[in-house]
């Protein structure tokens, strides 16, 4: 149960990793429509023409940052979603793996008892040989 749960925990760590590569990607074309927007801003300055164009390109960018927004916003939900999952897991295999550890010490205590007990009776029949 430990090991499948270890399984799951690193099966959310890969999709946490995907998403995380994901929302970076979003932010990365949010600061390319920043640069996008100051390019287009100095052709404008040098064009008087371009000013009819230029208020539709801002509504097509505002859109796409809107876009881009709501992509990282349910990135990050998803993202936490995610961690919470593999706290789970997480608490889940430990809760196992401390189950495991207490009975590898319960037989051990119960083994070294039976060895003390054999070592103990060792012991008194090699007195009781002696002492005759």
């Amino acid at each position: 149960m430990a090991r499948m749960h270890r399984f799951r925990m690193d099966q959310h760590r890969r999709k946490a990793v995907e998403i995380e590569a994901m929302r970076a990607g979003f932010q990365a074309q949010d600061a390319d429509l920043d640069r996008d927007l100051a390019r287009e801003k100095g052709a404008l300055q040098s064009d008087n023409m371009a000013m009819t164009d230029f208020a539709a390109y801002l509504k097509r960018l505002e859109e796409r940052r809107e876009t881009l927004a709501a992509s990282i916003a349910e990135a990050s939900r998803a993202l936490d979603r995610v961690n919470e999952h593999m706290a789970i897991e997480y608490r889940e295999a430990k809760k196992f793996e401390l189950a495991l550890e207490r009975e590898e010490k319960r037989k051990k205590h119960e083994a070294d008892k039976a060895e003390q007990a054999m070592l103990d009776e060792i012991g008194l029949t090699y007195r009781d040989r002696t002492a005759i």
